[in-house]
């Protein structure tokens, strides 16, 4: 008996090595053939020595596919495989009559810039992406995940989706052997930040951001509370750093760079497995406005017990619903932001003795939203409706 194909299909190699290893290695698990399909490869420097890179993965740029092994699959093969698409690029290019054989899964990560903006670019092309969502959701597509309640009710409340056919996933997943309080603390231990009394030594470590260099993701907001908090001298909450893509730390201008500088505030390479970055961070600030589907520094964050100050966006509500500790504001302003820096700084004993909940709190996370319980869950919706 032939292997079903299951194609995963995302705009870099990057994203689909990154955030689908869990659900790749349980389909190949469940007898799958599994095709990994991209447009770019994103920062990935050698393919070879990727996880997902073994021998019953087959890994191929978009166009060699097309052109070539999609001209191989027979026609009734076709109709036996799956493909899975992820980002908004894939979404739209699989809805093409080249695909038409396939079981069509599509997976919103968040609806993104398209549908939060303001730039006047993105609401023109918004208008032509929600027809064009809306004609693929309810013709070509089997089923739509999304990872919020949020973007569940938009989808209907627009009527680009009909219910029978939409989902929603406790996030991408996150590797709760990896991320845990545990681990976060054996990596405190490491680097000096836990005194005799097995106590963390906040004082020493960064109120950090972590994202992207761009407004949506607040970036710019952040700035200013840290301008705004400098200004009051404290010991308490002195230390910031922004974590971000390398590729963003090469187009910062020469005058931000030196004004950052002058500020005292660190930049440093965003890596894969950033657990280090946590361990040596107080507080993680998440002002972002951007349209993500369920923030994955969000939940690391809550998996570690490591506290957050954010601005109310879409999945973030949900963790801190779950135990996330820390704060969250509905001000949009760097004043609210600061504000709820400030709290957690002044009062981190508080936010320090909530981790005597954390087994409880960690394993309603895990529950929830490990790897394991998001591929679980997503294999199980994908094979029910093939």
């Amino acid at each position: 008996m032939k292997k079903r194909k299951v194609l995963l299909f995302a705009n870099t190699l990057w994203f689909i090595n990154r955030f689908k290893c869990s659900l790749i290695f349980d389909l190949i698990k469940r007898d799958y053939e599994v095709f990994v399909i991209y447009f770019r490869k994103g920062p990935i420097q050698d393919i070879k020595k990727i996880p997902i890179n073994n021998s019953h993965i087959k890994i191929l740029n978009i166009f060699k596919f097309i052109f070539d092994t999609n001209l191989k699959i027979r026609k009734k093969d076709k109709f036996n495989s799956i493909m899975l698409s992820f980002t908004i690029g894939p979404i739209l290019l699989s809805s093409l009559p080249i695909f038409r054989g396939y079981k069509r899964f599509a997976t919103l990560e968040g609806l993104g810039r398209i549908f939060t903006s303001r730039n006047i670019i993105f609401l023109f092309l918004r208008y032509f992406v929600r027809k064009y969502y809306k004609f693929i959701f309810h013709r070509n597509y089997d089923a739509l995940f999304v990872l919020n309640h949020l973007d569940f009710s938009y989808l209907l409340e627009t009527n680009l989706a009909p219910i029978s056919k939409l989902f929603i996933l406790p996030g991408t997943g996150v590797d709760s052997s990896i991320y845990n309080p545990e681990n976060l603390f054996i990596e405190r231990e490491k680097i000096g930040l836990i005194n005799k009394k097995g106590k963390f030594i906040n004082e020493s470590s960064y109120i950090t951001y972590m994202g992207r260099i761009s407004a949506e993701k607040g970036f710019f907001r952040f700035i200013a509370a840290v301008l705004f908090l400098l200004n009051d001298n404290s010991k308490s909450y002195n230390k910031f750093r922004i974590i971000c893509p390398k590729k963003d730390i090469h187009k910062i201008s020469n005058t931000l760079r030196l004004y950052l500088i002058k500020l005292g505030v660190e930049i440093k390479e965003y890596i894969d497995e950033p657990l280090n970055y946590y361990a040596s961070s107080k507080l993680i600030v998440l002002p972002s406005t951007y349209g993500e589907g369920l923030s994955r520094v969000a939940l690391e964050s809550a998996f570690l017990g490591l506290p957050v100050a954010a601005i109310h966006n879409r999945g973030i509500s949900s963790l801190f619903m779950d135990g996330m500790i820390g704060e969250v504001t509905m001000e949009q302003e760097p004043y609210g932001i600061a504000r709820i820096i400030k709290k957690i700084c002044e009062n981190y004993t508080f936010y320090e003795n909530k981790k005597k909940e954390n087994a409880i709190i960690f394993k309603n996370l895990v529950d929830k939203y490990d790897n394991k319980s998001s591929t679980n869950k997503f294999v199980s919706i994908m094979e029910n409706l093939t």
